[in-house]
């Protein structure tokens, strides 16, 4: 009688179930004939008799639940739901049953959307394909993404088992995106006027740092189909979804992600309002009206959810606007001009002349600037533009610089530096500025070579060692440098050509990455300057005079009255110059070099020609060396022509002493040196610098020496007596005017 009565309500019962699924069973019951209804007939009751026979702890359940009424006529329209179907379909409703009459209602609707997706929206399925799916039995998107790849290429005819399993991960890509779309509309009202306030993320997978076209496919067919996404996951699993990523490297990519986001709610946090969305429509206000006028009831409550969740975000939010306040309050920190007095001294005419001169070549040279370039000018621009930067500027150039090495790292595995080259063939002679600069020609030093490895280590090393000297604010010098790793640099040569290269890659000077070197020169005369805080005048510094320090970035000039500046190569010579006081018969500074100049003393000649805007003069020996050294001064060297545009003086002028001058102030034979192979060798190759050829009075100079090949040094004046350097010898140069 059992089965008789649940045979009778089977028929009934089934139209009501057809009635709620609606789409799902009309595709099956399409299929279905008269005779194949006459044979299901007997399968069912085999079913039933399996049933019973499969398990006794399904049979004490239903014993149990045989009192209650409710929950047996629960089971019935569920269990007979599937009847129809097969064996594995009987399995799928008793899953159903467990669940709540709430779930019941809602499931219908989810499917719906799902069975209305056509299978040609997948990508590599036709009309063919569908029907052969179809056929198969796999009717749906759903149908698909449930199914083996194995099983699916067995019954699909023509495909193969690589192809079914792109398949089917398509269609649960395609399940995700449509999940994922109709989520906001299952949500509160309260939650969607929330949601309608934030922006939707512009962030995409190949934002994120190494993360390519390839990888962002690969992470969204694994289901990270946003950035925001992947950064709410954990590094394993990622790892174990996307092939061929490690967990190293899902870390790095889930970290960074994080950023990302921080990073955009930040700029959300500090940026313009976005627009309020109400019921579907945007308010097209401007930001300035959404803030002043008052919001309505309604969207008081999300309001106040979306306070908390900023209140939370304060903190990561104040690190941001601090450093961008200390940039704001780093371009005040200039120095002032110094003061200009007037020493009422008598002063050659010839020098008023030149500082003219030279100030109105300044002028024309800031109207070139800023007319428009034309390509002869644009082809000269092709050289490495070095800044003196702050601290702080320095700083993040050097992480952007260690922050490129390792993204490279990360997407090929072979780091390099990009150095820019300080060989020869890379100096480039800019006529306009008249200075050796650095060209654009860069090398690698990669670390995957056994040749470069040592030096691309040494170069990470400086970098370090750079790095903390910025965040500490402390200066080193370059035997500091050394002294740090001996080891690693084995030699002070070797360190020193790394910090250089490290300067050049950073495009700043060697000052503004706080290494300096140890200087040599001095400097007195007519100038008051304050150094570290100190207040310092240079007359009355005696007759050694102020050593010029290393650290130009704390050095300020305060007053002057002086009218020109003399360089001397030799100090024996401005011990000369320091014991007669010559500043005080000629309003003048005095600095050496002792020899050839470091650089913190061209720095320091090219601080005080700027500022005080007065000429310069050099005093060297007439010989090879001593042009060479003037030509240090004046253009730069190669080895730091990067460095040009803060160490070299242009302005400067060769006083003396000329090869003419030999025979006109009649300096003895016996105090004459002959010039050497090595000497004549040397002023040829003077004679082919661009810059040299350029300049008639000294190429004229130099051919004279190559004529008479002799040379002759400052002191070779004390033959005539010990003050005719600073009784006639000066006094007549300065007064006439002659000069290169």
């Amino acid at each position: 009688m059992r089965f008789l009565s649940g045979k009778k309500k089977t028929k009934k019962e089934p139209e009501i179930v057809q009635s709620t699924l609606g789409d799902l069973i009309e595709a099956k019951t399409q299929k279905k004939t008269t005779s194949k209804k006459k044979s299901e007939s007997k399968p069912q009751k085999k079913a039933a008799s399996k049933k019973k026979t499969e398990s006794k702890p399904r049979k004490k359940a239903a014993s149990k639940k045989k009192p209650d009424a409710k929950p047996q006529k629960e089971r019935k329209p569920s269990s007979k739901k599937t009847k129809p179907t097969s064996t594995k379909s009987t399995k799928a409703p008793k899953k159903q049953t467990k669940s709540k009459t709430e779930q019941k209602k809602e499931t219908p609707a989810t499917k719906k959307d799902t069975t209305e997706i056509s299978l040609q929206m997948l990508p590599g399925i036709g009309p063919k394909l569908a029907e052969r799916l179809t056929a198969a039995g796999y009717g749906s998107v759903e149908h698909l993404s449930r199914a083996r790849p194995d099983s699916l290429s067995k019954k699909v005819d023509g495909l193969s088992s690589a192809g079914a399993s792109s398949l089917t991960s398509a269609a649960k890509d395609l399940l995700r995106r449509t999940e994922t779309k109709s989520q906001p509309t299952e949500e509160a009202p309260l939650d969607e006027v929330a949601a309608s306030e934030i922006p939707e993320s512009k962030l995409k997978l190949t934002d994120i740092p190494g993360v390519g076209t390839k990888l962002a496919l690969s992470l969204e067919r694994a289901g990270y189909t946003s950035v925001a996404r992947l950064s709410r996951s954990r590094p394993d699993a990622v790892a174990a979804k996307v092939d061929g990523l490690s967990i190293a490297s899902a870390t790095k990519l889930v970290a960074s992600a994080k950023e990302l986001e921080h990073e955009e709610e930040v700029e959300r946090i500090i940026g313009e309002p976005a627009p309020i969305i109400v019921a579907g429509k945007e308010d097209t206000t401007i930001a300035k009206k959404q803030v002043e006028t008052p919001v309505e009831k309604p969207m008081e409550q999300p309001k106040k959810t979306k306070e908390k969740a900023s209140k939370k975000k304060e903190k990561p939010v104040e690190v941001p606007i601090k450093k961008r306040a200390k940039k704001a309050a780093a371009p005040p920190k200039k120095k002032p001009k110094p003061i200009k007095k007037k020493s009422n001294l008598k002063v050659s005419p010839a020098i008023i002349k030149l500082a003219a001169e030279m100030k109105q070549n300044w002028a024309e040279a800031e109207r070139t600037a800023m007319e428009p370039k034309s390509e002869g000018e644009i082809a000269l621009a092709e050289t490495v533009e070095v800044i003196n930067l702050t601290a702080e500027d320095t700083t993040d150039r050097l992480v952007e610089a260690a922050l490129d090495v390792l993204n490279e790292t990360m997407m090929t595995g072979r780091p390099a530096f990009e150095i820019p080259s300080r060989s020869g063939d890379n100096i480039v002679w800019d006529e306009v500025r008249d200075l050796l600069l650095l060209g654009m020609r860069t090398i690698s030093r990669p670390y995957h070579s056994l040749a470069s490895v040592v030096d691309a280590t040494r170069t990470a090393r400086v970098m370090e060692i750079v790095f903390n000297l910025l965040k500490a604010n402390l200066h080193a010098t370059k035997r500091e440098i050394y002294y740090s790793d001996v080891n690693l640099f084995r030699d002070q040569k070797y360190s020193d050509k790394i910090i250089e290269d490290v300067a050049s890659m950073l495009q700043t000077t060697r000052d503004s990455v706080h290494i300096v070197a140890s200087a040599r020169g001095s400097a007195m005369g007519r100038v008051t300057i304050r150094d570290g805080g100190d207040v310092i005048d240079l007359t009355k510094m005696g007759t050694g005079g102020w050593a010029v320090t290393p650290f130009l970035d704390q050095l300020e000039i305060i007053e002057s009255d002086a009218e020109f500046i003399l360089l001397s190569e030799k100090d024996a010579a401005v011990m000369r110059l320091a014991e007669a006081k010559y500043w005080n018969r000629q309003p003048c500074i005095v600095i050496t070099g002792k020899g050839s100049g470091d650089i913190a003393t061209r720095a320091f000649l090219k601080m005080l020609v700027k500022e005080l805007e007065i000429p310069a003069f050099s005093l060297v020996d007439s010989d090879p060396y001593g042009h060479y050294i003037y030509s240090v001064f004046l253009r730069g060297s190669k080895r730091l022509s990067y460095e040009s545009p803060f160490i070299a003086t242009p302005e400067l002028k060769l006083l003396g002493v000329l090869s003419r001058d030999l025979d006109e102030y009649k300096i003895p034979k016996s105090v004459r040196i002959p010039m050497q192979p090595a000497d004549v060798k040397r002023v040829k190759d003077m004679l082919k610098e661009p810059f040299v050829q350029r300049n008639k009075p000294w190429v004229e100079d130099l051919q004279l020496m190559l004529r008479i090949k002799e040379k002759a040094e400052i002191q070779a004046f004390a033959s005539h007596s010990f003050e005719y350097l600073t009784d006639e010898y000066l006094p007549r140069k300065l007064d006439t005017g002659d000069w290169i």
